[in-house]
């Protein structure tokens, strides 16, 4: 018996129309909500754990020039802890902080610096 390629196409484009209809129907993860300071040079973001860490620096900016990484942990800025998004952005947008110091850790191993927004920045 002979079959007639026509109902496997049939069968072959109706399968692959599945694949779009579910992709619009299926739930999506809301975007994790950063904080960007372009004064500062990086982009902070939460991790699975509910940290704040950088997510991701501007190309030869002042935290980039100065050795900030990403996936540094934030866990304090001018001298109050880093316990939200909207608390950094707060200090961050406050005026008058022309240096801000940053607590970070990297792999375990706190670090400050110094960022300066007015353009510069130091590590120690």
């Amino acid at each position: 018996m002979i079959w007639s390629a026509r109902p496997f196409y049939a069968v072959a484009i109706l399968l692959a129309s599945f694949a779009p209809l579910l992709a619009t129907r299926l739930a999506r993860a809301p975007s994790a909500p950063t904080a960007v300071s372009d004064r500062m040079g990086l982009t902070l973001g939460e991790d699975d754990r509910h940290h704040i860490v950088v997510t991701s620096l501007r190309s030869g900016g002042v935290a980039d020039r100065d050795g900030i990484a990403v996936g540094d942990q934030l866990t304090g800025m001018a001298g109050r802890p880093a316990t939200t998004l909207e608390a950094v952005r707060r200090l961050v947008r406050a005026p008058g902080h022309c240096a801000m110091p940053l607590m970070l850790v990297r792999h375990g191993i706190p670090y400050r610096a110094i960022i300066w927004q007015c353009g510069k920045a130091s590590i120690g």
